[in-house]
């Protein structure tokens, strides 16, 4: 397997299993709570679960939009290669 490939599903898998928890949790004691409390706490919740899933859209939307097979980074790529002569400025060239 590859080293992308396992990070990925170690990646997933600690996602299932955090996700999991917090249910079961949640359904535990969602008996306990009067009815505005399970409100506020739900909103809470998805609120916080809102925030931190921000930085994983944002970081997939960027790589789609500046990564290497994108058309900035196609023209990235083209400048960094007519502009950059392939030598160290302290390289001696004979």
């Amino acid at each position: 397997m590859s080293q992308r490939l396992t990070e990925n599903l170690n990646t997933g898998l600690l996602t299932v299993t955090q996700t999991a928890v917090g249910c079961g949790i949640g359904l535990l004691i969602a008996g306990k709570l009067q009815r505005p409390t399970q409100k506020t706490t739900a909103t809470t919740l998805l609120t916080i679960g809102a925030l931190l899933a921000v930085p994983v859209v944002v970081g997939a939307v960027m790589k789609v939009w500046r990564g290497p097979e994108s058309e900035s980074g196609v023209r990235r790529r083209l400048d960094s290669i007519r502009t950059d002569p392939g030598l160290a400025e302290d390289a001696e060239i004979f």
